[in-house]
C-alpha cells in the first residue's frame, strides 16, 4: 500500500516497503551481474554485435537498480530523522536465529535473513518473548533464560501472509457451508449431502417443486415419495434457518418465488 505521508506511517509500514524495495534491488542487481556477463562472454567469443545488442538491457537494469535506492532514500531517512527503532531479522535456516541487526558477529556475508518487518518499533521485550529459543544471545544478551527455553513464535512476513491467506480461504467456505442445525452434516434422501448454502437453496426449489409435480400426477400413488420431498426441504429449512437465525416461515418466503419459478420452468412442462 502506497504511503503518502511517512511522518505518520508506523515503523512496520515504513519497513515493509523498505523491505519490497530491498527484494526489487535485489533482483534488478542480479539482473545486471548476470547480462555483463554474458556480455563478457559474448565479447571473448569475437561477438561484438551480438554483445552490443545487451548494452539496452544493461541500461535498463542500472536504472531500476538506481531508482529503487532513490525510492528507499526518503524510507531510511525518516528512520533516521526518528532516531531509529526496533527491527528484528530471522536467519534463514533450520533453527536460524533472531537478530536485531544483520551485522551481528555471529552472521556471516552470506547469511540470508527474512527481514520481520511486522515487529519494527515492537518493545524489545516483546520481540525476545516471541523469538524464545531463537534470540540471538549476542543481540539481545539480558534475554531472561526462561525465556530463552521457550519454543519461538516468530514468523515470517510471509508465514502470516500464507496464514492470513488460509485463514481468509477458511471464513469464505464457512460462510458458504451449511450443515445440519446440530452442526452434523445435512443429509437428505432425495439430494444425498449438501454442503454449501448455494446448493441447499437450488435444492429446496427442486425439491418442492418435484413434490408438487409427484402431487399432480397422482397423489396417492406418490404419496410416500411426496412425503420424502417435502422432508428433505424441511431439512433444509431448518438448516437455513438456525444459520442465519431467521425463522422457517420467514425463509419459506423468501424462497417461495424460486419454488414457483422451478415449477414454472421445468415441472409444470412434465407431462
Amino acid at each position: 500500500m502506497p504511503i503518502n505521508n511517512l511522518a505518520k506511517a508506523s515503523p512496520n509500514e515504513i519497513d515493509a516497503e523498505l523491505a519490497r524495495l530491498n527484494v526489487e534491488l535485489t533482483k534488478a542487481e542480479q539482473t545486471l551481474v548476470a547480462l555483463r556477463k554474458r556480455r563478457r562472454d559474448r565479447i571473448e567469443r569475437g561477438e561484438v554485435d551480438l554483445a552490443d545488442e545487451l548494452v539496452v538491457q544493461i541500461e535498463q537494469a542500472c536504472s531500476a537498480a538506481d531508482a529503487c535506492e532513490a525510492a528507499a532514500m526518503p524510507f531510511e531517512q525518516e528512520f533516521t530523522r526518528r532516531g531509529g527503532w526496533t527491527r528484528a531479522w530471522l536467519v534463514l535456516n533450520t533453527g536460524g536465529h533472531v537478530h536485531r541487526t544483520t551485522a551481528c558477529r555471529t552472521c556471516f556475508p552470506t547469511t540470508k535473513f527474512a527481514w520481520l518487518t511486522h515487529l519494527s518499533g515492537r518493545d524489545e521485550v516483546e520481540i525476545v518473548d516471541l523469538a524464545g529459543k531463537a534470540a540471538c544471545t549476542e543481540c539481545y544478551p539480558s534475554a531472561p533464560v526462561e525465556v530463552r527455553n521457550q519454543p519461538s513464535r516468530i514468523k515470517t512476513p510471509e508465514q502470516l501472509a500464507r496464514s492470513a491467506g488460509r485463514e481468509q480461504r477458511a471464513r469464505a467456505k464457512a460462510a458458504k457451508a451449511i450443515s445440519s442445525p446440530d452442526g452434523t452434516p445435512l443429509r437428505t434422501k432425495h439430494c444425498g449431502l449438501i454442503e454449501t448454502e448455494f446448493t441447499a437453496r437450488r435444492s429446496y426449489a427442486d425439491l418442492l417443486s418435484y413434490a408438487r409435480y409427484l402431487t399432480r400426477q397422482n397423489v396417492v400413488f406418490h404419496r410416500a415419495s411426496i412425503a420424502e420431498h417435502q422432508e428433505d426441504a424441511r431439512l433444509i429449512l431448518a438448516a437455513l434457518s438456525a444459520k442465519h437465525g431467521r425463522t422457517e416461515d420467514d425463509l419459506r418466503e423468501e424462497l417461495a418465488p424460486k419454488v414457483e419459478a422451478k415449477w414454472t420452468r421445468e415441472h409444470s412442462k412434465w407431462g
